[in-house]
């Protein structure tokens, strides 16, 4: 038995009569057999050890372990066919996620059988029935009990809820899995809303670098990146924002190519110092130039490619343009005063300082860099 789930089963067992946590006795080794006969392959043995000690539980906080039991309800049968149903494949596909609980919010947590031939080595997702939306969560079985337990029997736990506590969660969970991308984009989102950008960056820019990435860890580290004239941190993710991805990959990153080109074209014109340098940031754009979405994204990639070559003409507004939060005060004070009010309120955000020039009026007198810093609790 690996360490966290050793964890999970001590502090579970130590804790069945705690509020919110209740167990059931353990699985019947027919029902367990059976559901591996319908599966085709055996279930991971971290999962079977905890099936083996309670079938099914109620977890602190409300999530839920599913069980082994045939039939519906909160069984692993029940929420297999359902997912099968959402993805309309057979519950007996091989491929299919293998749900295990389900979070408190209602999303599923599953393995990926798809991933490794093993099931000891299946990696856990979180996948949302309603949206489709899935997030490859813990490398293993073992990393999710140990956040787990780790979540449990934190000194906040029964905390509210609060920016600090959400922060430290991150933390806890890029300390324990630091490969996985999700962990280190909850600390970077935490950090960004603590008035901390550039702790923010260098966390969106490990969540990048992690296999596989959150999708739009990279577009949130450019956003900034460009605003706090991080040029070696643009030029990383840049580098992996412009390679050839499927249209799908930029629905999920929540942006477009010509919006990308748009700030490495911004980033270039303040960032290149010589030939070299130029080429490098050149050559982002040439990646990045064949990726049009649409025709109004490809007209805009064209005019921002073409307008980057030229160091006296103005870089042309990506596709779609971010639309004006605000209007700006002509006094750069006032107008600098504006801004400050605007993010602390939640009107004004980094996408519209990355994205809208106007902001820019206010750089001779005050960094945008002050902007990020302001703390905005939940």
């Amino acid at each position: 038995m690996h360490r966290g789930v050793r964890e999970l089963v001590r502090w579970l067992e130590d804790h069945k009569a705690d509020p919110g946590v209740a167990l059931q006795p353990p699985a019947r080794a027919n029902d367990v057999q059976a559901l591996e006969h319908d599966l085709g392959s055996p279930l991971p043995d971290d999962l079977r050890l905890v099936l083996g000690r309670f079938n099914g539980a109620t977890l602190p906080g409300g999530a839920i372990l599913l069980t082994a039991a045939p039939g519906p309800g909160t069984t692993i049968e029940a929420v297999l066919k359902e997912l099968a149903a959402q993805r309309n494949v057979s519950f007996l596909d091989p491929d299919l996620f293998l749900p295990f609980g389900k979070t408190e919010h209602g999303t599923v947590l599953a393995f990926d059988r798809s991933a490794a031939p093993i099931a000891d080595t299946w990696p856990v997702v979180d996948f949302d029935l309603e949206s489709g939306e899935i997030n490859i969560t813990h490398r293993t079985f073992d990393g999710w009990c140990r956040l787990s337990v780790g979540e449990w029997g934190a000194d906040d736990r029964d905390a509210p809820f609060s920016l600090d506590k959400y922060l430290r969660s991150g933390g806890r969970h890029a300390d324990i899995e630091p490969d996985i991308s999700i962990a280190h984009v909850t600390v970077g989102h935490a950090l960004r809303r603590a008035g901390e950008p550039e702790r923010a960056l260098a966390a969106y820019v490990k969540g990048g670098r992690c296999m596989p990435p959150i999708a739009w860890s990279d577009w949130e580290g450019l956003k900034l990146a460009v605003i706090l004239e991080d040029w070696r941190a643009a030029q990383e993710v840049g580098g992996r924002l412009t390679k050839r991805s499927r249209k799908d990959t930029w629905e999920r990153r929540g942006t477009t190519p010509s919006r990308v080109a748009f700030l490495i074209a911004r980033a270039m014109r303040k960032a290149a110092h010589d030939d070299e340098e130029r080429a490098l940031w050149l050559r982002m754009l040439d990646h990045v130039s064949h990726q049009a979405l649409d025709e109004e994204d490809g007209a805009a990639l064209i005019a921002i490619c073409a307008a980057a070559r030229d160091p006296d003409a103005p870089i042309p507004l990506p596709s779609p343009a971010q639309a004006p939060a605000l209007e700006l005060d002509d006094d750069v004070d006032i107008a600098f005063a504006q801004m400050r009010e605007a993010y602390t309120a939640g009107q004004l955000r980094d996408d519209d300082l990355a994205l809208d020039p106007r902001y820019e009026v206010v750089t001779g007198s005050y960094p945008l860099a002050e902007i990020l810093k302001i703390r905005r609790e939940f």
